[in-house]
């Protein structure tokens, strides 16, 4: 048996029949088979990340596809489609694993998007290679978070200003020239974009699509190519980069030196995510991500 561990990403939109009653499945399975991970269901699906050793990964997803919508099963999980990435052994501390509202935390209340009803239409890695090389007249909307997006983006790629998913109903107006134009919604490896791109459709947008299997499966098959930097993934790695050469694009905020190093936000409050080169961060000062923060966190350490 082989020790080598490898990481699956994973996303399914499809009816669960007992959410509660899955969750314990899941985890009965992943502690039977010594997975660790972060994996969240719902009644609209399930969406997951996990590491363990390949012949364990294996098993997992041969589980996972035998629960194909049959009366004994939690709903069709027969074609889910796994995305594995090499695994260290450590990108997860312990093994969450939960029921939401959603598997991706959108809020859009009464303009909840069904991606099995409405999204935008799936393009291939391949189209997309096809798309930059011949010059498309396309644009690339990105619908990661900001610090995301800062250490890593396609090139020329729009970013809406989101600092969290939940804000794209806010971010509606930075996209209002993209009206009437062909867009495509990227992000991880495609959860986000499912509702994203359904989102823009529902708001009257004509012509969207969606990368198929998001970044990293672009990542992969053109590595080093058409996205700059390195993508942030939400594991113990934080980053993710198929190139051996790469161009660092990320920079310092508080001098702007290139770099791929996170930091938080002092202030515990905010503790929003930074990029601060490690010459910075070893100052041994408070790192705020704004005057304001700053300002706060010093009233309250002086009342203390």
């Amino acid at each position: 048996m082989t020790r080598a561990t490898e990481i699956i990403i994973f996303y399914k939109y499809t009816d669960v029949v007992d959410p509660a009653a899955f969750v314990l499945w899941q985890r009965a399975v992943c502690e039977e088979l010594g997975l660790k991970g972060r994996i969240l269901v719902a009644t609209e699906g399930i969406n997951g990340t996990a590491e363990g050793t390949r012949d364990a990964i294996t098993e997992y997803e041969k589980r996972m596809h035998a629960q194909d919508g049959s009366p004994d099963t939690f709903g069709n999980f027969s074609d889910v489609w796994f995305k594995h990435s090499p695994g260290t052994g450590e990108a997860f501390r312990g093994l969450k694993i939960k029921v939401r509202r959603e598997i991706v935390s959108l809020s859009l209340a009464e303009y909840d998007i069904d991606p099995r009803v409405l999204t935008g239409t799936h393009i291939t890695p391949a189209t997309l290679k096809q798309w930059i090389d011949s010059g498309e007249d396309f644009e690339i909307v990105d619908m990661r978070n900001d610090y995301e997006f800062k250490v890593g983006h396609f090139k020329n790629a729009i970013h809406p200003g989101l600092e969290n998913f939940r804000d794209l109903q806010n971010a509606l107006p930075a996209l209002e020239p993209l009206r009437g134009k062909k867009v495509l919604t990227v992000c991880t490896y495609g959860v986000r974009c499912e509702k994203a791109s359904g989102y823009l459709l529902q708001q009257g947008f004509e012509e969207v699509y969606q990368l198929d299997g998001g970044i990293g499966t672009y990542m992969k098959q053109y590595p080093g190519e058409d996205f700059l930097g390195s993508l942030y993934v939400f594991d113990e790695r934080i980053l993710e980069q198929e190139a051996t050469h790469y161009e660092v694009v990320g920079v310092c905020e508080l001098c702007a030196a290139k770099n791929e190093h996170f930091s938080n936000c002092v202030y515990g409050d905010c503790h929003k995510k930074m990029l601060v080169c490690q010459s910075c961060a070893s100052k041994n000062t408070p790192i705020y991500c704004s005057e304001a923060c700053g300002q706060i966190h010093a009233a309250m350490v002086s009342q203390n």
